[in-house]
């Protein structure tokens, strides 16, 4: 299939901001559909105007208002005529990010079957009501879909598949209102249509129009959430298969950890702030426990590990159970608290004990920066929430996935003076390279995960032995390394009898990896920081956080890993 795309935009009486926001949309060239809803003649007169002035937008009009459902469905239709196969649904008041329209249609041009919607990222604009009310909408749709795959379902900033949403359009009729983004999610997603995220801002103009009918659409969501409800418990069974298959998947590591990290903190900061440490621990405790019964990818990497850690003498003193697989998860839990206090300065020093501290606080003193190499065994986070405390050290944490922009929010809602940064650099390029350059000329730290492989798992990688078995390891933080000719130490946390302890190792002055020798260079590299992580690993097992397949093949139905080595891709 051609995958041809093209702009879809719902307006009802819009006529101060259209204009505004067909500019933003014209250097896309993309073609566009507005449907007119039935507007007043001021908001009639600038959309005539506009398709006018534009030979890209075409005008579709209803001869009166039907609501935002009913201006969808039009639209659908007239881009099925005109032979489009994706609609990327905008609102007309310029609340939406049109810079984010291309990471849009990169995943729906990636995955051509999918309902690929935004992720609101909010400013501080939002009114309350509106943005605590949607986690009320969200539980709803959790429990009908019985499912976490939407994250959210009310962003009217997505793209979707013409086909599967024209036939959904004619077999049922969804809602026409304000209740139409979040029903039509939930009946594609029951049809099989899958649902892919891309967080994105979201601003409410205070010059913006609202057509939200306090108690009409109120009643009419109500209504919606009561059908849908209903409509859930005859596809239960279809539901909780579908949930089954998926959780017996390979699923990279961004998709499943790093998701459900940044919930759990986002959650726990609002806990920590009203009920402080007790009551944070003890409200999320159901909920890991909810994402331990719900994660079956999840269980049997977790068994996998501690089965390893067992069969070469470590800290796991019998085969796994079912117990101890719970306790892992557990673990993980009282991190995310921990990693609070830490980001809120309140850990105090007398809990942790900080070996190696001297050679960072040396560094500095010359005016160098170093890599800190770090992994997911311990709290790692404890480690940079700790960097405030040494002496105002300078660190920035690299990281491979969408989350760094989010997860900066909450450590500056954690710590308004923290001066922990998170890097996104999943885009690795000559910009970012004089970037880390400049700052560890600068006397800065940088701290990496080594441990987990980058999205594509067969490009960047290279096998080491970890465990037993040839793991994928990624090749990008030697490579970083060695382009910046900084020392690189290693940096691990783990709590060991009530205290946490911070190690703090030189693993090189310097990576250097020759043109001739390369590969087997950053397999040499690799396979040291394997090494130092698996001694480590099987002391402190309960603490080694990848709830994923790690060595990357695959994975029996009664929780046991096919002894081979080698590994495959996602």
């Amino acid at each position: 299939m051609v995958f041809q795309p093209a702009l879809l935009i719902p307006c009802y009486n819009h006529g101060d901001q259209i204009d505004a926001t067909v500019s933003r949309l014209a250097h896309h060239r993309l073609p566009c559909l507005i449907v007119d809803d039935g507007s007043d003649a001021t908001t009639a007169a600038v959309l005539d105007r506009l398709a006018a002035e534009h030979d890209w937008l075409t005008l579709v009009r209803l001869p009166e208002n039907r609501g935002k459902g009913a201006a969808m469905a039009a639209g659908v239709d007239a881009a099925a005529e005109a032979g489009w196969t994706h609609v990327l649904q905008i609102d007309a008041d310029g609340q939406h990010d049109t810079d984010d329209i291309p990471r849009l249609l990169d995943k729906a041009r990636d995955q051509p079957d999918a309902l690929v919607s935004g992720q609101p990222i909010y400013d501080d604009d939002i009114p309350r009501v509106r943005f605590y009310g949607r986690y009320l909408t969200h539980a709803l749709v959790w429990l009908q879909t019985l499912s976490f795959a939407i994250r959210d379902s009310m962003c009217g900033f997505r793209v979707y598949p013409v086909v599967a949403s024209r036939d959904l359009f004619h077999a049922h009729r969804i809602g026409r209102r304000m209740d139409f983004d979040t029903d039509i999610m939930v009946r594609l997603y029951w049809r099989g249509t899958p649902v892919v995220f891309v967080p994105t801002r979201v601003r409410y103009p205070r010059d913006g129009v609202s057509h939200f009918d306090m108690l009409g659409d109120n009643l009419r969501i109500a209504w919606m959430h009561a059908r849908l409800i209903c409509g859930m418990v005859p596809r239960a069974p279809l539901l909780v298969a579908r949930r089954l298959r998926r959780g017996s998947e390979k699923i990279h590591w961004t998709r499943q950890v790093e998701r459900g990290t940044y919930w759990l903190m986002w959650l726990s900061l609002q806990l920590y702030r009203v009920f402080g440490r007790p009551g944070a621990r003890l409200v999320l405790y159901p909920l890991v426990t909810w994402y331990w019964l719900s994660n079956a990818q999840g269980r049997r990497a977790s068994r996998d590990f501690l089965q390893r850690v067992y069969e070469h003498g470590g800290a796991q003193q019998r085969p796994p159970r079912a117990l101890d697989v719970y306790r892992h998860f557990f673990m993980f839990s009282d991190c995310i608290v921990d990693r609070l206090e830490s980001w809120r300065g309140r850990l105090r020093h007398e809990h942790v004990q900080f070996n190696g501290q001297q050679m960072l606080l040396d560094e500095a003193a010359r005016g160098r920066g170093a890599i800190l190499m770090t992994s997911h065994l311990g709290n790692i986070e404890l480690c940079r929430g700790l960097n405030d405390q040494l002496r105002n050290l300078r660190m920035n944490v690299l990281v491979y996935n969408h989350h760094a922009p989010r997860i900066n929010r909450i450590i500056e809602k954690s710590n308004p003076n923290s001066r922990l940064k998170l890097v996104d650099i999943r885009e690795f390029g000559m910009q970012t390279a004089a970037m880390l350059e400049q700052q560890v000329r600068d006397g800065e730290f940088l701290a990496i995960a080594a441990d987990r492989t980058p999205p594509s798992l067969n490009e960047n990688v290279v096998p080491a032995r970890f465990l037993g078995s040839e793991a994928p390891f990624p090749t990008g933080p030697f490579i970083i390394a060695a382009l910046l000719h900084c020392p690189v130490y290693l940096m691990t946390c783990v709590r060991v009898e009530g205290r946490y302890r911070i190690d703090v190792v030189h693993f090189a002055e310097e990576i250097t990896l020759s043109r001739k020798n390369r590969d087997a260079d950053l397999q040499y590299w690799a396979q040291r920081y394997a090494d130092d992580l698996e001694a480590r690993a099987l002391e402190t097992p309960m603490q080694w956080f990848n709830f994923y397949d790690f060595w990357g093949h695959p994975v029996t139905r009664d929780g046991t890993a096919r002894n081979q080595d080698g590994y495959n891709g996602d």
